[in-house]
C-alpha cells in the first residue's frame, strides 16, 4: 500500500466516523464523543479528517460508542478503489442519499457503490468507455 492510499484510506475512516457520528439518534458532538473516548477534540477532530491514524483498539470503542459495527467505519477495498478514482459526493448528494436511504446503511452503501461505477464507466475510467450511437443526419 502506497503512502498515498495509506493517506485515502484514513480519510475514508474519518467520513465514516464522522458521517456515523452525525447519523446518530441524538447526534453526537466531536467534544461529546471524545469525552466518551477518553481523547482530546483535537484528536477527533484529526482522525475524522484522517491526519490522525486512530489504532485498532481506539475505532472499536467510536464503533461501540455509536453502536455500530467496525465494518462500518472500515471501507472495502471496492469502496477504496472507487473513491479514488470518482469525484466525492458532496455534502448535499450524501445527504440526499441518506434521506433517500432512510438511514439504511446497507442500502446506502450498494447506492454509492453503483453511483461510483456509474460515474467511472461514464467517465471512461473502468477502461471500457461508454459509447454513444450517433444520430445520422440526413
Amino acid at each position: 500500500m502506497s503512502p498515498s492510499d495509506e493517506d485515502a484510506l484514513y480519510k475514508a475512516i474519518g467520513e465514516r466516523i464522522r458521517r456515523e457520528r452525525e447519523r446518530q439518534t441524538e447526534p453526537l458532538s466531536q467534544s461529546a464523543l471524545a469525552r466518551h473516548l477518553g481523547v482530546s477534540r483535537a484528536s477527533v477532530v484529526n482522525i475524522e479528517a484522517g491526519r490522525q491514524r486512530a489504532p485498532l483498539g481506539l475505532l472499536w470503542k467510536i464503533a461501540c460508542q455509536m453502536d455500530v459495527e467496525l465494518a462500518a467505519l472500515i471501507p472495502s477495498r471496492a469502496d477504496m478503489n472507487s473513491s479514488s478514482n470518482v469525484p466525492q459526493l458532496t455534502e448535499e448528494m450524501r445527504d440526499q442519499l441518506r434521506k433517500v436511504t432512510k438511514g439504511d446503511q446497507q442500502l446506502e452503501s450498494e447506492v454509492s457503490g453503483f453511483i461510483a461505477q456509474a460515474v467511472a464507466q461514464l467517465a471512461g475510467m473502468s477502461g471500457q468507455p461508454v459509447r454513444q450511437k450517433r444520430k445520422r443526419s440526413t
